[in-house]
């Protein structure tokens, strides 16, 4: 008999071998099933109706969850109750952490401690915190957030909307009304039906709902939920009828569909490890946001140490101002904007004034016992004033007569609603920031070069007798401020000026 059934069903779907008829035999055999199933009396096959027993039974089940019904609507309290499984499955350690790593914690933190304090106490903490969670530790998080889930799918159906095909009249909430079921046309609770019998399919007594009940409680502020053991029962009365096919059988005749299925999802949350994840982005942020604030202050202590200003312009096109109305539009603007007009003004400034008289003492008038070291320091610093050129081109290609400047300009008009333009804008800008970058660093190099030729010099000329430069006595006639002085500013600022350079061009 089955095999036969199985093949019509077979035939059904094909289309073959009669297919009416195969229907009506196979819907002959629904209504065998629902007449034999226990809860029978929830239809009436005659008049293809629902009987008011069945609306009965969903309504002693809407009093006993009402209480959940409306706790889901309160949003925020639902979102609580991540956090509140995390921390229910965590050691009184790790809690700890947890409350130390809370955003307002570690901003009061921010107040009393040194940056890099600071940011080594997060690592260590968000460290321990992940080590706590081992294997049993997510299983058990995600377990109980995957029932609390279920019962929250369950307590969001529509009770009232289904309930009030059967009484008009009912009122939301458990009352004390007493209802006035009628009959209902199966035809048009036939989608309730079937939306309820998903949101039962993960319900089943054999879980653990003593935790997930408590992490409820506490969600809703110590207030319970529904209490254990009438949950309990109200599950072991849900995994019967589900196990009946009740509605399944239901649904087919009322569709004339004798394969008319309902389609289940499953709960699968990783709970534990988006929570990780998510709290592993957040302190990371703040560690970001701590040595960004640390080395902005410091490039700005840097700037003002050399140039007196925290902020220069000497670049037409490739400078910060242009560069932040780029990125105001959501492109990536110049990299390294900065850092070029910094050393433009340092070149200009510095190594073609102050540097330049004295390294023509150095050089010129002073007498080395190896010409190799002079000629070094002297490559070093014509390589130096020789990247203003260099850096001149790069700037002049956003010109009016500059390979990009036109089209450039033309791009940014439309790049915020022409996805082509943007792309083109954030290639130029890429391109530019590589040629940057490797001008930046050629000039970084030399500089260090120079700047260890002033030191080494400065050590010389208090040696006695000295090895590199052996007229230390008749050079001092040629400055008004001691040579010692000029060596020890020139070192100290091309020091400084070096460390200003790798701050803006490293991402630590």
């Amino acid at each position: 008999m089955a095999d036969d059934i199985i093949g019509k069903v077979f035939s059904l779907i094909s289309g073959n071998d009669e297919p009416d008829s195969d229907k009506k035999a196979l819907l002959k055999q629904v209504v065998k099933e629902i007449g034999q199933n226990k809860y029978a009396k929830f239809y009436r096959v005659r008049t293809d109706e629902i009987d008011p027993s069945f609306a009965a039974y969903i309504y002693e089940i809407y009093k006993i969850v009402y209480p959940a019904c409306a706790f889901v609507q309160n949003s925020s309290k639902i979102s609580r109750m991540r956090q509140i499984t995390v921390e229910a499955f965590m050691s009184k350690e790790n809690l700890e952490i947890i409350r130390k790593l809370r955003p307002e914690v570690v901003q009061d933190k921010v107040k009393k401690l040194e940056p890099q304090e600071l940011s080594r106490q997060l690592k260590e903490d968000l460290a321990t915190l992940f080590a706590a969670f081992d294997g049993g530790r997510v299983a058990n998080m995600n377990r109980c957030y995957n029932l609390n889930t279920a019962l929250i799918q369950f307590a969001q159906y529509d009770f009232l909307s289904i309930l009030r095909r059967f009484d008009t009249s009912l009122p939301e909430g458990n009352t004390g009304y007493v209802p006035r079921f009628q009959a209902a046309k199966a035809a048009d609770v036939i989608q309730e039906m079937a939306a309820f019998r998903g949101v039962i399919q993960n319900l089943e007594p054999g879980d653990d709902w003593k935790n997930a009940l408590t992490v409820m409680k506490i969600a809703r502020d110590g207030q319970e939920l529904i209490p254990l053991n009438v949950w309990n029962m109200l599950l072991m009365n849900l995994r019967e009828l589900k196990n009946s096919n009740i509605i399944e059988l239901m649904g087919q005749y009322a569709s004339k569909n004798p394969i008319w299925l309902i389609k289940y999802e499953s709960i699968d949350e990783q709970l534990a490890e988006s929570w990780l994840e998510a709290k592993g982005s957040e302190v990371n942020g703040v560690i970001d946001s701590i040595m960004t604030r640390q080395r902005n202050s410091q490039i700005e202590a840097l700037a003002i140490g050399v140039f007196g200003t925290p902020s220069i312009t000497k670049l037409q096109f490739y400078n910060k101002e242009i560069s932040d109305s780029i990125i105001e539009i959501g492109l990536d603007g110049f990299s390294y904007a900065s850092p070029l007009n910094y050393l433009v003004a340092f070149i200009q400034d510095f190594i073609t004034k102050e540097m330049q008289e004295l390294c023509d003492i150095l050089l010129v008038r002073g007498q080395w016992v190896n010409n190799a070291l002079s000629l070094e320091m002297s490559n070093a610093v014509h390589a130096i004033t020789d990247t203003t050129e260099a850096i001149d081109a790069l700037d002049q290609t956003l010109s009016d007569t500059g390979t990009h400047g036109t089209r450039f300009r033309a791009a940014l008009l439309r790049a915020e609603r022409d996805k082509i333009q943007a792309r083109y804008v954030n290639g130029v800008a890429g391109e530019l920031d590589e040629q940057a970058l490797e001008l930046i660093k050629a000039a970084v190099q030399n500089l260090v070069v120079v700047g260890k030729f002033m030191k080494n010099l400065l050590g010389d000329s208090q040696k006695s007798p000295p090895e590199v430069i052996i007229n230390w006595k008749e050079l001092g006639y040629f400055t008004k401020a001691p040579m010692s002085q000029r060596l020890t500013d020139a070192y100290k600022k091309i020091n400084f000026f070096v460390q200003l350079m790798l701050l803006q061009t490293h991402s630590e």
